[in-house]
């Protein structure tokens, strides 16, 4: 029987660095053996308007770079985790450094460098995709949301926060007060509980039908936490075949049923993904129904 793979935090590359090349890469065995990456205050100069997070692509020279406020280098260790621990098997862009730039007044600025994959997004294609496209497609992502699943955290304590052991990156829970990583699903979902009665001076004075319905019980899985078909770089003909997921910034440790919370939250009901949804996550009605009443209360729509 084949071991489930794991990760640990002294596997992990150092985070607070403020400038991380990874000389292995492709980039240093070519372009960089040549040329530096462009600099954070050039790139700044050329994105006058202040995005939370941008995208500046450099085709001639297969590089990427995302930058902004809210990028952070933990999405770049996602990257890099799931790269070396997976492979092929989950395909990603290959992670060639950060910079981080600290502005006084102004802020933190981290610039992730990466590979560029070309091709169009699985959004950009899907109208023109037959039923055994899309039939395929599905049975990719399910194997490798199946991969993701099987990687295990090696700290003796299990949480869900990042692959860091801090918080969440989650964009729907940001901004609730009390975000901090959790030792137990328990503690999560109490939180959660929380989160919606939290404006009244006794939170615990209004009943909360949804806590008992939710499993303490369950797992706590590596989770994308973002999979909508923008994420997904497909192939540019058929047959259909995925070429890379992106944007790992939300990722990390979660519920065993937030994947499939967050695809169906951000999917069209009654569009044609919504459906196909089921086709590459266990469902998780219940959950969802819940998710769905947590997150609106909280003013995440």
């Amino acid at each position: 029987m084949t071991s489930c793979p794991q990760i640990s935090l002294a596997d992990l590359p150092d985070g607070s660095q403020l400038e991380k090349n990874f000389l292995d890469t492709t980039w240093f065995k070519t372009h960089g053996r040549i040329r530096r990456f462009p600099p954070p205050e050039h790139l700044l100069s050329l994105c006058p308007k202040d995005n939370h997070a941008n995208i500046m692509k450099f085709e001639e020279i297969g590089l990427v770079v995302k930058f902004g406020r809210r990028v952070t280098t933990t999405e770049a260790i996602n990257l890099w985790t799931v790269r070396r621990i997976f492979q092929e098997a989950v395909p990603v862009p290959e992670l060639y450094g950060w910079r981080v730039l600290e502005q006084e007044g102004n802020g933190r600025y981290v610039f992730i460098y990466m590979q560029l994959i070309q091709g169009p997004t699985l959004l950009e294609r899907w109208p023109e995709l037959s039923c055994a496209d899309k039939q395929a497609i599905c049975t990719d992502l399910r194997a490798m949301v199946s991969s993701l699943r099987s990687l295990r955290d090696g700290e003796s304590q299990q949480i869900i926060g990042n692959i860091c052991r801090g918080p969440v990156e989650d964009v729907c829970l940001k901004e609730i007060p009390l975000l901090r990583p959790f030792p137990s699903r328990a503690e999560f979902h109490d939180w959660l509980s929380w989160s919606w009665r939290r404006r009244v001076p006794d939170p615990q004075s209004i009943p909360d039908p949804w806590r008992d319905l939710l499993s303490d019980n369950g797992s706590i899985v590596f989770t994308h936490g973002d999979l909508h078909r923008g994420n997904i770089i497909v192939s540019a003909t058929s047959p259909t075949k995925i070429v890379a997921i992106i944007d790992w910034q939300l990722s990390g440790w979660y519920p065993d049923y937030w994947e499939y919370c967050k695809a169906l939250f951000t999917a069209e009901w009654g569009k044609g993904w919504w459906d196909y949804v089921h086709q590459f996550l266990d469902p998780y009605p219940p959950e969802f129904e819940i998710f769905d009443f947590y997150m609106r209360t909280n003013g995440i729509f």
